[in-house]
């Protein structure tokens, strides 16, 4: 058993997105750092992105192909696939830590700068003398239901080892997990259920419904109820209705921050929602930074990267300040739907609607699934938040996101010049459009309307 401390600069808790992008670039600067983690790569790499966009792009692969055959094969070696597909991912990003440097196990705190590494077998006792990084993500949320065996409940992270996919599926959640992998069961024809009170509630109204309806038009099964029991092979749910049994039951309910690391001994502050920080992301121990999932902040795998980045600009430059930024998101159903920044109405704000299908390129790809909303603050032009939908949004919203960033007005983008024809020239659409509100209701916020107009004109 390992009993003797090891003393480094820096030590980083989890070797996920961002904290295997703080380790790596640590490395890259030449600091002493130790990496503890139960993996390299983390949930992204091993049970989320990498998995199920894979997984994903077999499916589509599988609806395409007109060969029976190659579905076949498709389909008998996804998972096979996907598990290949994550082990080269893992391959690559091992390699990238010195195994002196890294501690396989879970990580205890001892005080404030002392951590105990369990391992299998013993224990290893560490110390950083400057800083440490917590970036040790979050688990899937799973509820017990009455009568389902419990190597029939699964969560994500057992979802992408099984041997085979299964032949009936039940999928307990409708947020993007649960969104993704319906989607992603339904393309191979696997008899798929989903089961929750609300689909994709995040997403505005008008987008969620229309996603849902093409996701039952391709042959999911929703039911708008939670499930009680399973009895006499029938799923009860609590709106007195049943589901014939399934292979599976997928909970996809969510995650929580993994913050059993006791804490309180580093005197870091946290709750069930996460480790608090503060705008620096650093703890209630100064020493102590914490990022991504754990905290609590939002939970995406560009966000974790973000705070690496920013820890690193940190300890280089103390004297930094983290600038808040748009927020993106992309939920890979099909169509795919991206969002970034608040569809909710103030007193300034006006909704406009992209319609997407006026678009030449959208009518030479007989496109007739795609729409968006977007919010401007009439005051001065500036978005406030988009939602769209389509096959193009998870590229596009990358614009909004700068525009949003930037502070780009809306008319800004009337001379911006896009290619012809993609579905860029949404900008033109939307920019002449915002155009015409503003010249017939200048009135309600003449100050900041003239301004734009007199800025516009003079553009």
């Amino acid at each position: 058993m390992k009993t003797d401390m090891k003393i480094f600069d820096y030590i980083v808790i989890g070797a996920g997105s961002g904290g295997l992008l703080v380790a790596v670039g640590l490395l890259k600067l030449g600091k002493n750092v130790a990496v503890i983690s139960e993996n390299i790569g983390g949930d992204c790499t091993h049970f989320g992105c990498v998995p199920s966009k894979t997984l994903l792009h077999l499916a589509k692969q599988y609806q395409q192909t007109p060969d029976p055959e190659y579905k076949a094969q498709l389909k008998t070696e996804a998972l096979l696939t996907v598990q290949k597909t994550i082990t080269s991912f893992v391959s690559e990003e091992e390699a990238i830590i010195p195994k002196e440097r890294y501690f396989e196990g879970t990580a205890e705190f001892v005080n404030k700068r002392t951590i105990i590494v369990k391992q299998k077998p013993g224990q290893q006792t560490i110390h950083f003398t400057k800083k440490c990084v917590i970036a040790s993500g979050s688990s899937p949320i799973t509820i017990a239901i009455l009568g389902v065996p419990a190597n029939r409940t699964i969560t994500n992270e057992e979802f992408f080892y099984l041997k085979r996919l299964p032949k009936s599926i039940s999928i307990i959640g409708g947020g993007p997990i649960g969104a993704e992998l319906a989607t992603a069961c339904i393309g191979f024809g696997i008899e798929t259920h989903l089961i929750s009170r609300s689909y994709l509630p995040k997403e505005p109204e008008t987008i969620s419904k229309v996603s849902l309806e093409l996701l039952i038009k391709s042959g999911v099964h929703y039911h708008p109820a939670r499930p009680t029991k399973l009895k006499n092979g029938k799923l009860m749910l609590d709106d007195n209705t049943s589901i014939p049994e399934t292979e599976y039951y997928l909970q996809a309910l969510g995650r929580s921050p993994n913050t059993k690391l006791s804490l309180e001994k580093a005197e870091v502050v946290y709750d069930k929602t996460g480790i608090s920080v503060n705008s620096n992301l650093t703890t209630t121990n100064s020493s102590i930074f914490a990022i991504g999932d754990c905290t609590q902040n939002p939970q995406f795998t560009h966000l974790a990267a973000n705070h690496g980045k920013f820890v690193i600009k940190k300890i280089l430059l103390p004297y930094a300040k983290r600038r808040e930024r748009a927020l993106p998101r992309v939920t890979f159903v099909n169509p795919p739907i991206a969002s970034v920044g608040s569809l909710e109405p103030t007193i300034s704000s006006h909704c406009f609607e992209l319609n997407f299908t006026e678009l030449d390129k959208a009518r030479v790809n007989f496109e007739t699934d795609s729409l968006g909303e977007v919010s401007i603050d009439t005051t001065t032009g500036n978005i406030l938040g988009v939602s769209l939908m389509g096959h193009f949004s998870e590229e596009l919203i990358n614009v909004f996101t700068l525009m949003i960033d930037e502070k780009i007005s809306a008319l800004s983008m009337t001379d911006f010049i896009t290619p012809y024809p993609t579905y860029g020239n949404i900008f033109h659409n939307l920019s002449r459009d915002y155009l015409t509100f503003l010249s017939k209701n200048w009135k309600q916020h003449p100050l900041g309307s003239v301004r734009q107009l007199f800025s516009y004109l003079r553009s």
